[in-house]
């Protein structure tokens, strides 16, 4: 069918699947949105300000460019290096399981819609200030990795379905940054204004979390006794897995990371640099991604078993 890869079953392994005439135009594709994060770096101060999404005077433009602008060059630093990290391999991930056209779907419609949609669902939560800043749209573009992960199981080692594992890693992943949010409530406490005057709501976000980590839990461990029975078949096809042309070793780093970010977009201590890291737009930028993509998949999924 036109537009969808095949799998190549080849054991030339990850690298040799990727490189190929069409791997340039990736990279000029993958390259363009650091480009543009350090392009608007070089403008005034005074110009990257009025550029920033004021909740209490929004506007669409601001909307859309305060995702692209940093006012602080170490926060654009973090991103950079985050970008750097999920990006790629994310890329790979699809590549190599003849996803490369999914993957360009997903990456320009994540960085044309995210922007505008983070910025205005901010305006859901009434407080002063303002955002910019990368990290919603990269945690968006990290949302992607459970499916990424999922579909690099069933096509390569015969793991499981990508359309149950991956709901399990993304609640998987939820319930870290649940945790991690949970101890920076219980750190630091949250405020919000209310009627001229400061309102402490930490027992109430306290008390949400702890549901919400519990549901979670039940979820997580309810996917997990679903597949208990293929237990000892998953526990063979790894141990053949491992001796894969790097198809072992891409699944063991694209893990590790995607357990790893977290650590760092939802750290205990939200306050960075003098400014408080916008956890809540880290969070509906990953729920975006995810949701948006599997949906992408359902939707394909049935209209294929309905040719």
């Amino acid at each position: 069918m036109q537009g969808i890869e095949e799998r190549d079953s080849t054991d030339a392994g990850p690298l040799g699947v990727v490189f190929g005439p069409v791997t340039v135009a990736d990279v000029l594709l993958l390259c363009a949105v650091p480009a543009v994060l350090l392009a608007a770096a070089t403008l005034p101060l005074s110009v990257r300000q009025s550029l920033v999404f004021e909740y209490g005077d929004p506007t669409l433009r601001t909307a859309l460019a305060s995702s692209f602008v940093h006012v602080g060059p170490g926060h654009l630093a973090v991103n950079l290096l985050g970008y750097a990290l999920v990006v790629p391999v994310a890329y790979l991930l699809s590549v190599v399981n003849g996803e490369r056209w999914r993957f360009r779907v997903v990456f320009v419609s994540l960085l044309a819609v995210c922007p505008v949609v983070l910025s205005y669902l901010n305006l859901a939560l009434v407080r002063a200030g303002g955002s910019a800043g990368f990290s919603g749209v990269l945690l968006a573009l990290y949302g992607y990795l459970p499916l990424a992960l999922a579909t690099h199981a069933e096509t390569q080692f015969g793991i499981g379905r990508r359309r149950t594992t991956a709901p399990l890693l993304f609640f998987l992943g939820l319930l870290v940054i649940t945790l991690l949010t949970l101890g920076a409530v219980l750190t630091y406490g949250v405020t919000v204004p209310f009627r001229g005057r400061t309102v402490a709501v930490g027992d109430v976000v306290t008390a949400t979390l702890v549901g919400l980590l519990a549901a979670l839990v039940l979820v997580v461990a309810l996917y997990l006794l679903s597949a208990t029975g293929e237990g000892t078949a998953w526990c063979a096809t790894l141990q053949a897995a491992a001796g894969s042309a790097g198809h072992f070793e891409l699944a063991v780093v694209a893990t590790g990371l995607f357990l790893a970010l977290p650590f760092a977009t939802f750290p205990v201590d939200p306050v960075v640099g003098g400014r408080v890291l916008n956890l809540y737009t880290h969070l509906l930028g990953y729920a975006l991604g995810f949701i948006a993509t599997y949906i992408l998949v359902v939707l394909e999924s049935e209209w294929l078993s309905s040719l």
